[in-house]
């Protein structure tokens, strides 16, 4: 069975090249299962045979259906909740068009605020434009932009978006907005299922700046975690797993992450990954990865490599970012391949 197989060098063979997302094309290699059949391994609570990358093993889709992933395009335009957003070329995304928020008075949202209908969207039509784009070796991934806090954000402006999540005259009107937002969330994941067969869909919702959360956990709690565990709920109900992006430092967060029942977390090399998988690692799944500057020596980057097998590489239960770090890509498959046949010697890998 291939998942008995020790490594061999045949399998650094590079087999085909993956269009990048964000950055260059990734490299595919020859491995002895699927890149789709490895996640699923760590998704499932089991040990993969390599640390899976987080980017570049998945099919990642942002759907054009979607009115905000037009709106926040090249082109701009208007999202479903009647914002509109501009692209700004020097930092290559786009922004909501500044000096208007659609809202000034949370409380009285429902006049200024349309809430768009997924179910009504052209999703036959969108997955005919796509469908190429998807295969059985790789998890189909659907990234989902601005949810819950950035949803506020989008249509109030930051300040007037953290200052409604404590004021006691704003939070009634909050709690109505993010209910229609979740529902809104919920039909767009059901349909993610029934027209791509989803394996992960992502909640994009950014809680911190570098230097601290931009909330209090009582606050998260009370303002956001109801929602975000409805949907968590939701999505697994469907078979497909949680993956969430959050920017910042939100390392007091974590612990909500794992009550919500989410899955994995791609956040911010700022926070202390290896120190939050130690605590958390046996209930969730982070994101994490060497960092190497690019003109390092093969003694350089072997050293870098082995720093990360013995930290949070140590048991490949790990999603493994390479984006500061793609020239140790073929490096950390084979450590991980190894370290894989170690375990499974050895009787710690969970099979």
């Amino acid at each position: 069975m291939a998942r008995n197989s020790k490594f061999s060098s045949d399998e650094l063979v590079v087999k085909e090249l993956i269009p990048g997302m964000f950055g260059p094309p990734t490299e595919v290699y020859s491995t002895p299962i699927t890149p789709k059949e490895n996640a699923l391994l760590l998704y499932q609570g089991k040990t993969p045979m390599w640390a899976p990358f987080s980017f570049g093993e998945h099919t990642m889709l942002m759907l054009d259906c979607d009115p905000e992933n037009k709106a926040r395009s090249k082109e701009g335009g208007i999202d479903g909740y009647g914002v509109e957003w501009v692209f700004v070329e020097i930092v290559g995304g786009a922004i909501v068009k500044p000096g208007d928020p659609k809202v000034t008075d949370i409380n009285e949202w429902e006049k200024h605020i349309t809430i768009p209908d997924p179910d009504t969207w052209d999703w036959e039509g969108c997955y005919e434009r796509n469908k190429d784009k998807l295969t059985s070796e790789r998890m189909t991934f659907i990234a989902v932009p601005g949810c819950l806090f950035e949803r506020l954000i989008a249509v109030m402006d930051f300040a007037n978006a953290a200052v409604a999540l404590i004021d006691e005259n704003q939070k009634e009107a909050v709690h109505r907005f993010f209910r229609e937002v979740t529902d809104v969330h919920k039909k767009f994941y059901t349909n993610c299922k029934k027209w791509f067969d989803a394996d992960m869909v992502n909640f994009n919702d950014d809680w911190g700046s570098q230097r601290s959360e931009f909330f209090s956990v009582a606050t998260a709690r009370e303002m956001l975690l109801p929602y975000v565990k409805e949907l968590v709920a939701h999505v697994h109900s469907l078979g497909m797993y949680w993956d969430l992006h959050c920017c910042g430092f939100v390392e007091r967060f974590v612990p909500l992450f794992v009550e919500a029942g989410m899955d994995s977390w791609g956040g911010q090399p700022l926070n202390n990954k290896y120190a939050l998988k130690q605590k958390y690692g046996d209930q969730f799944i982070f994101t994490d990865g060497p960092v190497c500057k690019d003109d390092a020596t093969e003694e350089e980057m072997d050293a870098v490599v082995t720093d990360f097998m013995a930290t949070s590489g140590s048991d490949n239960r790990i999603l493994v970012d390479m984006k500061q770090a793609q020239a140790l890509r073929k490096k950390i498959y084979e450590a991980t391949r190894r370290n894989y046949d170690r375990m499974v010697e050895e009787g710690t890998a969970i099979l």
